[in-house]
This record gives structure tokens, C-alpha cells and sequence, in this order.
């Protein structure tokens, strides 16, 4: 159900996280959750398309850069932002080089760093942003 909101897709293995990012994000952006890249990648391809999908860097399987790279393939519309635990990252940093990522941010952030993260992106992107 879409209240006209943008759409978010969070991605993290920590539960934990996930749940802190809906609760930050919760009545400005449509958010969805996904525990894994490959779950991510099932919702976008299900229940896309998303204005932005924000993701770890460390995830088991495939980390946050391969997956914004397969995002940034088959969604290049889709906002991309990097989330790491280990501060800025020769990874992370060549994530934004790359174009794969539109931000990365440290964590722990603050929540209204990742509000103007997010709205960043949205204004790059041109998604029309909350109201």
C-alpha cells in the first residue's frame, strides 16, 4: 500500500538496524525491509521499483557494493546509499568513485544524517520528494 510517499528498501543482516531505520524513516518515506542482498534483490524485482535502497557494506554473501552494482545495472534510477561499521572504507570510498553508491555514511549516524542523505539523492535523482 503507498501512501505517495517515496519508497525506501533498507537492507542489513542486523535486525536490529532494520528496525532502528523504519522507526527514523517512518511516515516520510514508504519503507521496506530486506535481511540480505539476495532478499533485496527478490523485492525489487517483486515489489520495485524503489526510489532508494540503503544497504551495509558487510553482509553475508554479497556485500552492500555488489549489491548496489547489480542495483545500479538493472534499476539505474534507483538512489543508492552505503552504510558501513568501519568508518569510511578504501571500499566505500570506491563505491562513490565508482557511481555505485550516491553517499556512504558511517555508523553509528545520526538519523538526520541519513534524512539528508536520503533527500539528497532524491533531489538527484529527480523523485519528487516528501511532502
Amino acid at each position: 500500500m503507498s501512501d505517495g510517499l517515496p519508497r525506501v528498501l533498507c537492507v542489513d543482516d542486523e535486525p536490529n538496524l532494520l528496525a532502528a531505520l523504519r522507526r527514523s524513516l517512518r511516515g516520510r518515506f514508504e519503507v521496506s525491509l530486506a535481511q540480505s542482498a539476495l532478499d533485496a534483490l527478490q523485492a525489487l524485482e517483486h515489489a520495485g521499483p524503489f526510489a532508494i535502497v540503503i544497504t551495509d557494506l558487510c553482509m553475508p554473501g554479497m556485500n552492500g557494493i555488489e549489491l548496489l552494482d547489480r542495483i545500479r545495472a538493472r534499476w539505474p534510477l534507483t538512489a543508492r546509499i552505503l552504510l558501513s561499521g568501519h568508518g569510511a572504507t578504501a571500499a566505500s570510498d570506491h563505491a562513490l568513485a565508482a557511481g555505485a553508491a550516491f553517499r556512504c555514511l558511517a555508523k553509528p549516524f545520526p538519523a538526520q544524517d541519513l534524512h539528508v542523505a536520503i533527500n539528497e539523492a532524491i533531489v538527484a535523482s529527480r523523485v519528487p520528494p516528501p511532502l
